[in-house]
C-alpha cells in the first residue's frame, strides 16, 4: 500500500483541484532527461529501469515513480509512490515538487500539500494504511 502523491505545475491559485478550468493544460517539468536529472539530485542513489521506473530507498521509506517519457519528450506530471512510515518521505515529496517548481497533490485526500499540511496528510495516510492492514492480518 502506498501514499500517492502527484507532481504537477498546476495553477498557482487554485487551493483545489475542483477550482481548476477544465481546459487547462498543464506546462511540461521538463524533458523526461531533465526530469529524471532532478530526481536523482533530490534522491540521491534513485536507480532507474531501461523501462523509466525509478526507485529510491530512503531512511524509512522508499519510492517508486515512473518517468518513461524519452529524453527529449515533455513531461506533464510525476507520480510517487511511496511505502514506509518514516516522516522523511514528507521532505521527500516536498523536496521533489520544490525542485521541479511545482507543486504536489495527495491523491488520497484529494488536497495540495503544503509545509503546513504535508505531515497532517501523511498522518493520515499512514493511519488509514495501519487500519486495513490491521484488517486484512490474521
Amino acid at each position: 500500500m502506498s501514499w500517492d502523491v502527484f507532481i504537477m505545475r498546476f495553477p498557482p491559485g487554485a487551493g483545489a483541484v475542483d477550482e481548476i478550468a477544465g481546459d487547462w493544460e498543464p506546462p511540461s517539468l521538463g524533458s523526461g532527461r531533465d526530469v529524471r536529472v532532478v530526481l536523482a539530485e533530490v534522491l540521491p542513489g534513485i536507480e532507474f529501469s531501461p523501462g523509466g521506473w525509478g526507485d529510491y530507498e530512503g531512511p524509512g521509506f522508499s519510492v517508486s515513480t515512473p518517468v518513461n517519457e524519452a529524453d527529449d519528450a515533455p513531461v506533464a506530471g510525476v507520480s510517487l509512490f511511496i511505502h514506509g512510515g518514516s516522516e522523511a518521505a514528507v521532505h521527500a515529496a516536498l523536496a521533489v515538487a520544490d525542485a521541479l517548481k511545482a507543486r504536489a497533490f495527495d491523491t488520497g485526500s484529494g488536497d495540495f500539500l503544503t509545509a503546513d499540511s504535508a505531515q497532517s496528510a501523511f498522518d493520515a495516510w499512514r493511519a488509514y494504511r495501519d487500519r486495513a492492514l490491521g484488517q486484512c492480518g490474521p
